[in-house]
């Protein structure tokens, strides 16, 4: 009966030893077993066991900085291994865990990440992989080691505002971009066309905000990342203005002659374009004899190509838009221009002046106005200045009438008119006009001039026809001596 009982006890043993062996083949790691039966003896019931060693990671955590495209070596050492597995994962920004190797065994197979014994070389490091990386044992408990991966790369930036913003005038408008980098980014604003509206060179912050914009306000601006790293990253935002139309008239009168080919102009500002209208006396203009174009950008012209008498008058060029309208006037007319005065203000004559003057006139001058009086300081306008002398001339008139100069073929007439009795000596002032057959011309600016003015030896110029002077002794004797030595030198001197 003993003898059985041992037989069952002993094959009981080795059917533990077995699933022992076969725990530890299906694990992977190493499970220490106890062995039934003793070297020194044969006795049931006593048993020896080896000693458990635990791992240890001899390898300490450590913090990485590594550019884009480098190179970085995790170390994941460890003492008493035996035959527990390593794993290494990775454990993302975002908390995403990815398992990279258990034990030999890549479970993310890739040319970048590659094993050499218990340390990782990661090679062409991307923005993807930033994050912890983790050596662990599945002991019990489980060991681990960590590692952080920091990546920098280069400073990008984005817009968060269009690119072109239409803002209309007397309103605000921001302007904001982001940027991306590792270090952070810093963001600045400039102006392509020079300082910002601030008076400022460089403005910082994702966003800036341009305040009741003008004309003043309208331009590219350019927003610039940077962290250091590679060269900054820059856009551009172009900002536009939309303000009412603006009309203004390069000549508000325009002089010119039945016949003649005539341009009127008028230049248009606005945003968004305006359309623009010619008018006559209020009235749209829709004959072929009016020819309207437009230069492309702000010039608009209105066309007659044979000015008739009818063509005369006021026109309008007239400009709308979304944002409004408005318009400016013009009048084309067949009077002559005011005239201008061409001579000299010193008078040759004592009593007389000969004034002269240009008039452009597209029809012959028919009559002009001359005026007269003598000045007196003060304004202009000083009743005290006396009252003009005004005469009314033809230019056609009787033989022994006022001279005048010949008329020119063209539109400026050259003319000419001799004022008489005057006082010899003295100040004068005069103002001429002009008339065609459309009418009379405006009075030209007033013209200053004078009659010849003589200064006698020891004789007062103001002193009208004062007493002479006799000359003090020592004069008379300096005379008489520069007379005597004259004549002696008289001989010698060359013949003037």
């Amino acid at each position: 009966m003993k003898e059985k009982i041992m037989m069952v006890l002993t094959i009981m043993g080795y059917f533990h030893h077995f699933l022992l062996l076969t725990c530890v083949a299906t694990a992977g790691s190493q499970v220490t077993y106890f062995d039934q039966y003793s070297e020194e003896g044969d006795g049931v019931g006593e048993d020896y066991s080896a000693p458990e060693l635990t791992p240890v990671f001899t390898a300490k955590g450590q913090h990485f900085t590594v550019d884009v495209g480098g190179r970085v070596t995790f170390p994941c050492q460890v003492e008493n291994q035996g035959g527990y597995m390593l794993m290494f994962k990775h454990i993302m920004p975002g908390g995403e865990h990815r398992t990279l190797y258990v034990g030999a065994l890549p479970l993310r197979p890739t040319k970048r990440l590659t094993k050499n014994g218990n340390t990782f070389t990661l090679s062409g490091v991307r923005r993807s992989h930033a994050g912890t990386y983790v050596c662990r044992i599945e002991t019990s408990p489980a060991i681990e080691v960590n590692h952080t991966l920091d990546v920098q790369y280069p400073a990008t930036v984005r817009r968060l505002s269009p690119r072109v913003q239409r803002v209309v005038q007397g309103t605000s408008v921001t302007l904001e971009c982001g940027g991306d980098g590792n270090p952070p980014a810093v963001i600045t604003w400039t102006r392509q066309q020079g300082h910002l509206p601030s008076g400022n060179r460089l403005h910082e912050g994702h966003s800036i905000t341009l305040t009741n914009a003008d004309h003043d306000v309208e331009g590219t601006y350019i927003c610039t990342a940077s962290n250091g790293l590679g060269q900054p990253s820059s856009l551009e935002m172009l900002v536009e203005i939309q303000y009412p139309p603006d009309v203004s008239i390069e000549e508000s009168l325009i002089h010119t002659g039945v016949g003649r080919y005539v341009e009127l102009v008028c230049r248009v500002h606005g945003r968004p374009a305006p359309s623009v209208t010619w008018l006559k006396s209020g009235r749209t203009l829709t004959s072929s004899h009016y020819v309207a174009s437009h230069d492309g950008l702000h010039r608009y012209s209105l066309t007659i190509k044979q000015v008739k008498e009818d063509d005369f008058g006021e026109y309008t060029c007239m400009a709308e838009s979304t944002l409004g309208s408005t318009n400016s006037s013009l009048r084309l007319t067949g009077l002559p221009r005011v005239p201008l005065v061409t001579s000299s203000p010193a008078g040759r004559e004592k009593t007389s002046y000969t004034l002269r003057w240009e008039a452009e006139s597209h029809t012959p001058v028919i009559m002009y106005r001359l005026q007269h009086r003598k000045h007196k300081e003060g304004p202009v306008n000083n009743p005290s200045a006396g009252q003009w002398n005004i005469r009314l001339y033809s230019p056609n008139g009787p033989s022994g009438g006022p001279a005048l100069a010949p008329l020119s073929s063209g539109p400026v007439q050259y003319m000419s008119h001799a004022i008489t009795d005057l006082e010899p000596a003295t100040d004068y002032e005069a103002t001429v006009a002009v008339e065609n057959k459309f009418g009379w011309s405006g009075d030209s600016e007033i013209f200053h001039f004078y009659t010849r003015k003589e200064v006698a030896v020891g004789q007062s110029v103001r002193g009208g026809g004062g007493s002479c002077h006799p000359l003090p002794p020592l004069a008379t004797t300096l005379l008489a001596s520069l007379t005597a030595s004259l004549l002696l030198l008289a001989p010698v001197l060359p013949i003037l």
